[in-house]
């Protein structure tokens, strides 16, 4: 877990224990004599889908063609979830897209990359059920619509690349898959095949003596509660990253930036621990850095984001960490390993610190600010600081003087008497010597959360032990980090979201009896 020396500053008031709780709480909910509780059908409904977002839709969609009556509970007032801000980015071989630009690739080819991204932390049959289905998924979004610009696919954007490209976004990012999958739902939505419920949430599951789930407790926004039963139910709610305390209690890391739906509030990850479940993948957090918080009051929204990718702007900084020391080599080829090593940071922080002739002659550290606004900063903001010497820079910026001034001097004399790099960086266009001196300070975040719950590879959530909890699955952002692992794996979100949920309403959930 990565190091917090911050946190005394920002105790959660969620702890583990409390999300446990509620937990329990939530199994204890089904035996009240609810007044106002009732059946929301008479017969029970074969599939009932917590979530009309990426994964939700996509598994009723093909839940509703093979027959089945399924009912959708979405929260909010439409369908369509992180789609509508989503990059829409999708890692998949054997597309029509790349056999259309004579590309050769595989689902193994994908898989091996997918491991050697994350350093084998992604869960390998999670990575495996990823890669091997991806491709289908792919093509059956181009089948009704999806088209993607003619550079595409790709080996990547900003994080590592992949052996091959097959990396796939339409124009409009998340809302062009949107727009070719609603018009497919909705069409299923009129012909009675999928019922949905808007604005009402899943406050329980249904949990018969032997441990099976046999439907939900919804709740509307009237506070109405409502069962709607059914022989399977597929969680496919977001993550946490919307709620503070419970990112916190479960990541051991402040939630720093809120970029996540207000609705992903854990609720999935609540109900699914209340049936049994377990929650895994919590080590994997990884958090973008390069963010400039506006703030310290977490969670902040962001000033502006440096320029971090070496391959678009190679660095012209060092990057220290509170104590003064370099901890990274800044054009390390692999943003991952980046990623993690600035997550290992006491705060979750670093400073790009930098001297007059590179603020003078570097490409912008910031490429979305002019000069005149960056040289602004320095005289205004809380993140950027300025010194006339290194030991007034420090104590500025919060950073170790002695140990900063001892820093940058040992990078500058390795330039100067032209020796290796004490971190093997290879960009040093200039040593740091002309004054005055600056540093800004980056403070790593996320956009999703990384606890999820556990499934097995037919995508039915279990026990910590791996005992299959009976008719409860489980798809999307609730699964956490189990197929990207401990790096920004490219496509790792919303692609295993959509190919799962196709999974489940294709073929994985059995329609016609109890499991």
């Amino acid at each position: 877990m990565p190091n917090h020396d911050d946190r005394s500053e920002h105790t959660p008031s969620f702890s583990r224990r409390s999300v446990l709780k509620a937990a329990a709480a939530a199994t204890a909910l089904s035996t009240l004599p609810w007044s106002m509780r009732k059946a929301y059908a008479q017969q029970a409904n074969p599939l009932v889908i917590i979530g009309g977002g990426t994964a939700g839709m996509i598994a009723a969609i093909f839940a509703a063609d093979r027959g089945a009556n399924v009912i959708v509970i979405e929260k909010g007032a439409s369908v369509g979830g992180t789609l509508v801000v989503s990059g829409g980015m999708m890692g998949a071989a054997g597309t029509v897209f790349q056999k259309a630009k004579g590309i050769r690739d595989s689902a193994q080819q994908h898989y091996d990359d997918i491991m050697k991204i994350s350093s084998n932390t992604a869960v390998p049959e999670m990575a495996r059920l990823w890669a091997d289905n991806a491709g289908s998924m792919v093509n059956w979004l181009a089948d009704i619509g999806l088209k993607i610009p003619d550079e595409q696919p790709s080996v990547g954007t900003l994080y590592d690349y992949y052996s091959v490209p097959r990396y796939h976004w339409g124009a409009q990012n998340g809302r062009s898959i949107l727009a070719v999958m609603k018009p497919e739902f909705d069409k299923r939505v009129q012909s009675g095949r999928i019922t949905l419920m808007t604005d009402a949430g899943a406050v329980d599951l249904i949990q018969d003596a032997k441990g099976a789930i046999n439907g939900v407790v919804v709740e509307d926004s009237n506070g109405k509660r409502s069962d709607v039963r059914g022989l399977n139910t597929v969680v496919a709610t977001g993550g946490c990253a919307g709620n503070p305390s419970m990112f916190e209690a479960l990541h051991g890391v402040p939630l720093y930036r809120r970029a996540a739906m207000p609705s992903s509030q854990g609720a999935g990850l609540t109900l699914g621990l209340a049936a049994g479940g377990y929650l895994r993948c919590a080590e994997n957090y990884v958090g973008y850095y390069g963010s400039i918080a506006q703030s310290d009051q977490w969670p902040s929204t962001a000033a502006a984001d440096m320029m971090i990718d070496h391959r678009i702007r190679k660095p012209w900084e060092i990057y220290v960490n509170m104590r003064g020391e370099r901890f990274v080599r800044e054009d390390h080829p692999s943003m991952s390993e980046r990623d993690r090593t600035m997550d290992r940071q006491p705060g979750h922080r670093f400073w790009a610190v930098f001297d007059q002739r590179v603020l003078d002659e570097a490409p912008l550290l910031i490429p979305r600010w002019k000069r005149e606004q960056l040289i602004e900063a320095f005289n205004k903001h809380p993140m950027f600081h300025r010194g006339a010497t290194w030991t007034e820079l420090g104590v500025r910026a919060g950073v170790d003087p002695a140990t900063l001034q001892k820093t940058v001097a040992t990078y500058n004399e390795a330039i100067e008497q032209q020796k290796s790099d004490p971190l093997m960086r290879e960009h040093r266009p200039v040593s740091l010597t002309n004054g005055p001196f600056y540093a800004i300070r980056s403070q790593t975040w996320t956009l999703k959360s990384y606890a999820g719950l556990g499934v097995n590879k037919d995508l039915q959530v279990t026990t910590k032990a791996g005992k299959v909890i009976p008719n409860l699955y489980a798809a999307g952002e609730v699964l956490g980090a189990s197929t990207g692992g401990k790096a920004h794996t490219n496509g790792a979100s919303v692609t295993p979201a959509l190919t799962f949920g196709k999974l489940l309403g294709e073929k994985i959930i059995d329609l016609g009896k109890k499991s």
